[in-house]
């Protein structure tokens, strides 16, 4: 009988490592009193992406009419993070103190610096990125609270970008001006994910039991954390595919 050693691990399972193994959490990416959840599903998917594991909301004050809860943009993007949610920005800004993050804040105003990877501040050990709400960005308790803020160089006549583009954009630069950042990651919280990720990968009760045992002693993982060439076809709605006449898989 194969014994677990000799036997050849799931891809779905090395994938995943291959993810761990990038994964970040020198950087949190914080959402400000976003007003469209479609653009806080856009970020939570471009931030997973990217590397980002740890993400927090800040409600509206008042409350929005509904509490948030992912939706389609996010493309299930909000499995695999953790996602905090704070009803205000007080609350999340002595969070932030009390686990001794670095604030860094969006800003449109002429004080805020460019965000250029090679000319960013040195970079700390954690950095809380704060994103502002669609219509008047970072609110004043954050702008305060911040040590740096950054702005994106525009070329253009339009003065900003979409939340989730802008997000790519920032992170990027910080990625690039730390890349030691990449896989930044403790042991424990590998395996606290290693444990909720084998998890949601199975599609059985008996395939969960089988991912589990890989916990203690996970496979190698892939050279490439994408999927399977087969999988990666183009993904077109069912009613486009029928008014253009596309073949869908």
């Amino acid at each position: 009988m194969r014994t677990q050693k000799n036997k050849a691990a799931p891809r779905r399972l090395r994938r995943a490592e291959a993810v761990l193994a990038r994964r970040t959490s020198r950087f949190l990416v914080i959402l400000d009193r976003c007003t469209d959840y479609h653009n806080a599903d856009a970020v939570l998917r471009t931030a997973e992406a990217l590397g980002i594991q740890n993400v927090w909301m800040v409600e509206q004050t008042p409350p929005a009419p509904r509490a948030w809860k992912p939706g389609a943009a996010s493309k299930g993007s909000h499995r695999w993070l953790d996602i905090k949610i704070f009803p205000q920005a007080t609350e999340c800004i002595n969070q932030l103190h009390k686990e001794q993050w670095e604030i860094w804040a969006t800003d449109l105003g002429e004080s805020a610096k460019d965000c250029i990877a090679e000319e960013l501040p040195t970079i700390p050990k954690k950095i809380a990125l704060v994103l502002g709400r669609e219509s008047d960005g970072v609110s004043a308790e954050f702008l305060q609270a911040a040590k740096h803020r950054l702005r994106l160089p525009m070329h253009g006549f339009a003065e900003s970008l979409n939340l989730s583009v802008a997000a790519g954009l920032f992170l990027a630069a910080l990625f690039r001006a730390c890349p030691e950042a990449r896989g930044d990651i403790s042991e424990s919280q590998k395996l606290d994910l290693r444990k909720h990720w084998y998890s949601t990968l199975a599609t059985s009760e008996e395939q969960r039991e089988e991912f589990m045992r890989w916990v203690k002693k996970p496979p190698s993982p892939l050279d490439d954390p994408r999927p399977a060439p087969e999988s990666r076809r183009p993904r077109v709605p069912k009613k486009a595919a029928k008014r253009y006449k596309i073949e869908r898989n």
